[in-house]
């Protein structure tokens, strides 16, 4: 009896999420979040520059970092998004979105404007990567021996 339900919890939670939704899957995933939330930290403190050279140079320096992690995140998102009704790739969109937007609107000739919108920015990530952590937590708390999160 014991061994069915271990084989029933298998099959719920392989099936459920499908290929690529392994708890190495979202280890990986919720690493990639942890460092997006270092480099949304960095350009928090260091993105408001009183030149328009050194903010174009921290804005790139910013976007190379974080355009490339969310990418993957949503790469890796499709079998998770089968375990969390969520959406975490629809979160994904949502960020490039932004990164988009803040790309147009950093580097104004007005300092304090420059300031404001890097704070407002990183607080639009910042709440999208705490659900992003906070999804990924509950799927690997389901998949570690509490009950299941994925669904037919």
């Amino acid at each position: 009896m014991a061994r069915s339900l271990v084989v029933l919890s298998f099959a719920v939670v392989s099936f459920g999420c499908g290929v690529g939704a392994s708890s190495e899957d979202v280890a990986a995933y919720r690493s990639t979040v942890s460092e997006l939330q270092a480099v949304v930290a960095t350009h928090e403190s260091d993105g408001a520059s009183a030149t328009a050279e050194a903010c174009a140079k921290e804005h790139q320096r910013y976007d190379d970092q974080v355009r490339p992690r969310v990418e993957q995140l949503s790469g890796s998102s499709p079998g998770l998004d089968r375990c969390r009704p969520m959406g975490l790739g629809s979160m994904c969109g949502s960020m490039r979105t932004e990164l988009d937007r803040h790309a147009k609107a950093a580097c104004s000739p007005d300092a304090a404007a420059n300031h404001a919108e890097v704070v407002a920015h990183c607080r639009r990530m910042n709440d999208w990567l705490a659900k992003q952590a906070s999804g990924s937590a509950s799927l690997m708390g389901g998949m570690m021996g509490g009950a299941p999160r994925c669904g037919p």
